[in-house]
C-alpha cells in the first residue's frame, strides 16, 4: 500500500507517520510519501520521520503532487494554506471588531476556508485524476472543507476527520473507568460544533451517570448549571458560542493561540533537526491523537472490518430531522471502503438550531467563493453567531480581502 501526506511539512507529521507504524503490519504499507510546498520543513520532516521509520516501510520526499498522490490507496490532507503567519492574522484581525479570533470557529474560520477553497480544487482534480484513492483530510475548518469537496466538488472518497471526537470517548472512559470499545454514544452535530446527548456502556444507558460524573467539574467557560439545562455534553469549541464574552476577554488578555503556536514550531523544529525521537513540546502544540484517529481510520477502512468512527460526511439519515445532504460530524461503520452514517434518532431542537444556522453560513460562504462575490459573504458572516453586525461587517471583510491578497477574490 502507498499513502501519502499532503502537507508533509507539518509539525504533526512525525505523530501521524508513529500512528502508521503502529498498523503498517495489519494494512501492509509499503511506501508513505511526503509532500510540501515549504521545501526547508519538507526536509527537516523527511529527515526526522526516516529516523523514525528506520526500515519499516520506504519514505519519500517529493515537490511534485501528481508524484506523490500517484497510485496511493490513501491521501492525508493537513496543509494550511497561508501557513502559521495567516493563522495569526485570521485570530488577530477579528479582536479589532470585538470579535472572537479563532483558527477554525467563525470569522478566523471563514478565512482559512476561503484561503482553502481554491487549492482543494486544484488538489482534488490531481488526486481524481492519478489515483482511486480514499482523501482524509484534516485541513481546517474541517468540516467546511468536506462540505465543499462532497456537495460542491463533488468527489465523493473523501472524509473529514477531527480530533475531537476520539479525545471526548477517551474523557468518557476515563469517568466511567471503561474501554473506549465498551462505548457507544448518540454524537452528531457539526465538526467544533457537535453535542452528545446519549452515552451507552455495554449496551446500558448510562447518559445520567455521566452528566453526575462531569458536574463534579466546575468550569466557568461551561458551568454546572448551563450543562443541567442543556442536557448536552458540548464540544469544546462550543465554548466560543454560550461563553463569548468570556472567551474573548481571556484571548484578548493572553493572545491568540497563534503566537504560541508559532513560538512552539520553532523550538519543534530546532528538535526534529537534530533527534531521533517525538519531542515532548509536540504535545504543547495541540491535536492530541489526532494520528491515532487518522491510523485507525486508515486500517479500518483497509480491513472493512465493521469499527465504529465518528467523522464528517453526508448526513444520510443519521439524523432523521437534518437534512440528507448537510456534511455532519456522525457515527459510521467502515464497510466495503466506505464510512455508512447510522441512524441513531432525531437531534435535540438546540442543537439543531445551531446546526441549521452554521451550515447555512458554510454554504454562503462557499457561494461567496465560487461567485467572486462581496455580498454574498457579507450574508454569510451577518449570519454566523460570532460573526460581525452592519455597522461593522464591510470594514472587516474589506480587511480580510486585503490580508489574503493572492489567496481568493471577492467582488
Amino acid at each position: 500500500m502507498k499513502i501519502a501526506i499532503i502537507g508533509a511539512g507539518s509539525s504533526y507529521t512525525p505523530e501521524l507517520i508513529s500512528g502508521l507504524l503502529d498498523v503498517s503490519e495489519q494494512i501492509d504499507l509499503r511506501e508513505v510519501w511526503m509532500h510540501d510546498i515549504d521545501e526547508r520543513k519538507l526536509q527537516i520532516m523527511y529527515g526526522f520521520c526516516q529516523r523514525l521509520v528506520k526500515d519499516r516501510f520506504k519514505l519519500f520526499e517529493t515537490k511534485d503532487f501528481v508524484e506523490a498522490v500517484r497510485e496511493s490507496s490513501y491521501v492525508v490532507f493537513q496543509f494550511r494554506p497561508g501557513g502559521l503567519k495567516a493563522r495569526k492574522s485570521d485570530e488577530e484581525i477579528p479582536l479589532k471588531y470585538g470579535l472572537i479570533g479563532q483558527e477554525t470557529t467563525g470569522v478566523g474560520g471563514f478565512a482559512a476556508a476561503l484561503r482553502a477553497f481554491p487549492v482543494l480544487e486544484k488538489y482534488i482534480d490531481c488526486v481524481d485524476r492519478h489515483s482511486e484513492a480514499i482523501v482524509i483530510n484534516f485541513t481546517n475548518p474541517s468540516g467546511h472543507v468536506t462540505e465543499f469537496v462532497l456537495n460542491y466538488l463533488g468527489f465523493q472518497r473523501f472524509i473529514g476527520l477531527c480530533n475531537v471526537p476520539i479525545n471526548f470517548l477517551n474523557h468518557l472512559a476515563n469517568l466511567l473507568f471503561c474501554k473506549t470499545e465498551d462505548l457507544f454514544v448518540k454524537y452528531y452535530g457539526l465538526n467544533h460544533l457537535s453535542f452528545v446527548e446519549k452515552v451507552w456502556l455495554k449496551g446500558e444507558d448510562v447518559t445520567e451517570k455521566v452528566f453526575q460524573a462531569v458536574s463534579q467539574f466546575e468550569d466557568s467557560e461551561f458551568p454546572n448549571w448551563l450543562i443541567t439545562s442543556v442536557k448536552l455534553l458540548m464540544n469544546p469549541y462550543l465554548r466560543y458560542y454560550v461563553s463569548t464574552q468570556l472567551m474573548f476577554k481571556k484571548i484578548y488578555e493572553e493572545g491568540t493561540r497563534a503566537e504560541k503556536v508559532i513560538q512552539i514550531e520553532e523550538q519543534l523544529f530546532r528538535k526534529y533537526e537534530v533527534e531521533n525521537k517525538i519531542p515532548a513540546e509536540l504535545s504543547q502544540r495541540g491535536g492530541s491523537l489526532y494520528s491515532t484517529a487518522a491510523a485507525r481510520l486508515i486500517r479500518d477502512l483497509t480491513l472493512s472490518n465493521n469499527s465504529v468512527h465518528i467523522v464528517n460526511t453526508r448526513n444520510n439519515g443519521a439524523i432523521d430531522n437534518l437534512p440528507n445532504d448537510y456534511v455532519m460530524e456522525v457515527a459510521c461503520l467502515t464497510k466495503a471502503s466506505r464510512v455508512l452514517p447510522i441512524t441513531v434518532g432525531s437531534a435535540d431542537p438546540f442543537a439543531v438550531g445551531l446546526i441549521h444556522t452554521v451550515k447555512m453560513y458554510e454554504r454562503l460562504t462557499i457561494e461567496a467563493y465560487l461567485r467572486k462575490s462581496k455580498a454574498t459573504a457579507i450574508k454569510a458572516l451577518l449570519l454566523h453567531p460570532l460573526g460581525p453586525r452592519s455597522h461593522n461587517v464591510r470594514e472587516l471583510l474589506e480587511e480580510i480581502c486585503q490580508a489574503n491578497r493572492g489567496y481568493f477574490e471577492l467582488l
